[in-house]
């Protein structure tokens, strides 16, 4: 099984991306800043939603999708504080038992926040956030001011950082970073695999794909976008409509790649070596 973690950047016009891979191959879902308000639905086959929601101000939001055929609970939860969202969810299998905990720090993390709850966390534990914290350590080409504490409490905790320099959010002048980050208990450093995924799927951070071999790895694809055909029915529409709005055009071309876009699953770890 799989986790995959996105800060999506409002998950209302990218419902459509949900049907496919990485998503459809990863259990659980770790999506940070989805817009999302209490009173809007979410819903897919076989999976049950944790959600919190930002009262005090637009944006923000966070959501833990998780198997139907789990058993659950909400261990800990934070939405009003500006500075700090965080949800986590204690999972249970018929086994073992495991920790999620999803974070949202606009501001960049103050790791004092949280410290003392992180500390109480006595099962396997992953934790994923859109820290905003830049160091080098990660590929950053700055530091933030609360860097220092953050790498002190990493050095003297039970966590480790699963992320290289691969960069997982990508500006609008395609600038990037590495700011949304991925920890898991020490003890389980050697049974995890990380990578970023190269497509935003229209937000402006990349996916990141987390696997855990204890609950056996999730199926690998190959994906094939065919462009000619894209490029030829945008044009077409783009011509074709009168009063294009943003959200209408958006809707139209991820339409568009989506039924262009082949996904094959490759059975039996009969990878090619790339």
């Amino acid at each position: 099984m799989s986790f995959l973690q996105w800060n999506c950047r409002s998950l209302k016009n990218k419902k459509l991306w949900l049907h496919q891979p990485p998503f459809t191959t990863s259990e659980f879902w770790v999506f940070h800043e989805t817009f999302l308000k209490a009173d809007d639905r979410l819903s897919f086959p076989n999976k049950i939603f944790f959600r919190t929601h930002r009262n005090n101000r637009t944006g923000g939001g966070l959501l833990i999708g998780i198997p139907t055929n789990m058993f659950r609970r909400v261990i800990f939860e934070n939405s009003q504080d500006p500075n700090l969202e965080i949800l986590a969810i204690e999972i249970r299998s018929h086994t073992f038992s495991f920790t999620i905990v999803n974070i949202y720090a606009p501001h960049g993390l103050d790791i004092t926040q949280v410290q003392t709850f992180f500390s109480t966390l006595k099962t396997p534990t992953f934790i994923f956030g859109d820290f905003n914290l830049h160091h080098p350590f990660w590929g950053g080409k700055t530091s933030t001011p609360k860097i220092e504490e953050f790498l002190d409490w990493l050095n003297q905790s039970q966590f480790s950082i699963l992320n290289t320099s691969t960069p997982t959010h990508i500006t609008h002048n395609f600038t990037s970073s590495v700011i949304d980050l991925t920890l898991c208990s020490a003890a389980l450093l050697n049974e995890v695999c990380c990578y970023v995924s190269d497509c935003t799927f229209e937000s402006d951070h990349l996916p990141i794909v987390v696997s855990w071999s204890k609950l056996a790895n999730a199926s690998k694809y190959l994906k094939t976008i065919y462009w000619n055909p894209i490029l030829r029915d945008s044009h077409t529409f783009l011509q074709s409509i009168a009063d294009p709005t943003v959200e209408i055009v958006t809707e139209k071309i991820s339409h568009t790649i989506n039924i262009n876009t082949k996904n094959q699953i490759l059975p039996n770890n009969e990878y090619p070596p790339w």
